[in-house]
C-alpha cells in the first residue's frame, strides 16, 4: 500500500508577493507582479492537482478570496515567517492524519509538470532518507521538500536552503525535474521560466 502524501503549498498575499520581479514597481511583460504571483501559483497548484502520487493538496494562505476546487485551506500562522507558517500547517496536518507523509512546495513554479513533481514525490517517499528536498535550477535555494510519515518536516526555506536542508540530513533528490527547479524570483528567472514553457494562467497573465 502506498503512503498518503499531503502537500502544502505557500501563497503569500498578492500584495507582498513577487517584488523582486520589479523592484521599481514597473509591470513585467505588461503583467503587475501580483497578477503574476497569483499566475504562478495557479500554474503550479493545477500541476500538484494532477499528480497522482499526492493524497491531498492544502494551500496556506491569508489572501482573501483565494481557493483552488480540489484542495484544502489552512491560515497562514506564520507572521509573516514561511517556515513557521509550514510548521503549524504541518502540526494540523498530522494532528489529523499521523500516518501520512507531509511535504511543502513552493508556489512560484509556473512551469512545472505533474509528470516531474510525480518522479520527486516519488523518489522522495521511496528513498532511505527520511527527508527528501529538491534545489531550485541554481542549486541554492530549495523548491520542495518532502518528511516522511511521523518525521518532522523542518523546513528551511529561504536563500541557501539547499545547503540548510542537506546540513540537516535531507537527501537531494536526483531525478532531472526541470520544471520543478524553475521557481521564479527575478526578471531573469521568468524569462527562463518562459524559455522551458509555462503554464496556462501564466501565459495568460503575460499576454493580457
Amino acid at each position: 500500500m502506498s503512503t498518503p502524501v499531503v502537500l502544502l503549498i505557500p501563497v503569500k498575499p498578492w500584495v507582498r508577493a513577487k517584488s523582486r520581479l520589479s523592484p521599481q514597481g514597473r509591470t513585467i511583460g505588461g503583467a503587475e507582479p501580483p497578477l503574476l504571483a497569483e499566475a504562478f501559483a495557479r500554474d503550479a497548484i493545477a500541476a500538484a492537482l494532477a499528480c497522482p502520487s499526492l493524497d491531498e493538496i492544502v494551500i496556506v494562505t491569508d489572501q482573501p478570496g483565494f481557493s483552488v476546487a480540489g484542495t484544502q485551506t489552512l491560515p497562514d500562522e506564520g507572521g509573516g515567517d514561511l517556515n513557521v507558517a509550514l510548521s503549524c500547517a504541518e502540526a494540523r496536518v498530522r494532528a489529523a492524519r499521523p500516518e501520512v507523509a507531509v511535504a511543502a512546495m513552493c508556489a512560484d513554479l509556473p512551469c512545472l509538470v505533474a509528470d516531474e513533481l510525480t518522479i520527486a514525490v516519488d523518489e522522495a517517499i521511496g528513498g532511505d532518507a527520511e527527508r527528501a528536498f529538491v534545489a531550485d535550477a541554481e542549486g541554492t535555494g530549495t523548491t520542495f521538500l518532502l518528511a516522511h510519515p511521523r518525521v518532522v518536516l523542518a523546513p528551511l526555506f529561504g536563500p541557501g536552503s539547499a545547503q540548510r536542508h542537506a546540513r540537516s540530513g535531507a537527501a537531494p533528490v536526483a531525478a532531472g525535474v526541470p520544471t520543478l527547479r524553475r521557481d521564479v524570483d527575478t526578471a531573469a528567472d521568468l524569462e527562463a521560466a518562459r524559455d522551458l514553457g509555462v503554464g496556462p494562467h501564466t501565459r495568460a497573465a503575460l499576454t493580457a
